[in-house]
């Protein structure tokens, strides 16, 4: 995939520039990367701080899937990058379904999914993606992948979960193009492989570096129930076990139960 990059200064939102890109037919694999959001947000329409320092980007992808294997790419991009950054420097980042990228602390001695999540750590968020996308037919037409990563900004003093940065978590500022070139070709690798393979590697790996424990709590329009992990379905979907049901959530919100 050949990546076209637009770099801005400050844009209220990387995701809403590209989408009005990809609606007047912009090429698959265009970048709109910002220096700073003033309105970045998050699942669920919930703020996402974007200061300057951090990696504020969005990526439009075209691929050939049905609507309802979307959840397939966010899947491959959280795995992506969690990849990127346990090569590149050694932070051994791990994913929440769907869509979020966690270090647990304190840094576990094995990341190979054995024994991971372990008791007794806790995890801070460095970074998540937002998906958006247009369908024709069932068919997706064009997606927008927005994904921020705490590199080197200045941290929330609140927020949901405690937030950490790859500046924190290595103790010295990493370069901004060096991120973004290892990021962009790790996903640009995946996806191709993915195109070409299908989404079996990406569920392997997902289960590898999931931070998820056997049991999580589901929030619904009712209320919050508890569900058993069963695994990832083949179009991206969490598998669970409540009471005597089996269900697959698509767009549910999932947190960790305490242990």
């Amino acid at each position: 995939m050949t990546y076209q990059l637009f770099l801005f200064d400050s844009l209220s939102s990387t995701n809403d520039l590209l989408k009005g890109l990809a609606c007047g037919g912009a090429p698959e694999g265009t970048v709109v990367i910002a220096r700073e959001q003033t309105a970045g947000r998050g699942r669920f329409g919930r703020r996402w701080l974007s200061p300057k320092g951090g990696a504020w980007f969005s990526l439009l992808l075209r691929p050939p899937i049905p609507a309802e294997q979307a959840g397939c790419i966010a899947i491959l991009i959280a795995v992506s990058l969690a990849r990127a950054l346990r090569e590149g420097w050694g932070v051994p980042v791990g994913v929440k379904w769907p869509n979020d990228l966690y270090v647990p602390h304190p840094h576990p001695l094995s990341v190979n999914g054995e024994g991971w999540p372990q008791a007794g750590v806790r995890y801070q968020k460095l970074g998540g993606i937002l998906i958006e996308l247009s369908t024709n037919a069932a068919q997706i037409d064009w997606l927008v992948a927005g994904i921020g990563i705490n590199v080197n900004n200045e941290l929330p003093a609140e927020a949901r979960v405690p937030p950490t940065s790859l500046a924190r978590e290595l103790g010295h500022p990493v370069p901004l193009e060096e991120f973004l070139d290892r990021a962009l070709a790790a996903i640009a690798h995946d996806y191709e492989r993915f195109l070409s393979e299908g989404f079996e590697f990406v569920r392997q790996r997902w289960q590898e570096l999931s931070v998820l424990p056997p049991r999580v709590l589901v929030r619904t329009s009712s209320g919050e129930i508890a569900a058993e992990v069963l695994g990832l379905s083949q179009s991206g979907k969490l598998v669970v076990r409540t009471g005597e049901s089996v269900r697959e959530l698509a767009t549910e919100e999932v947190t960790l139960c305490p242990r």
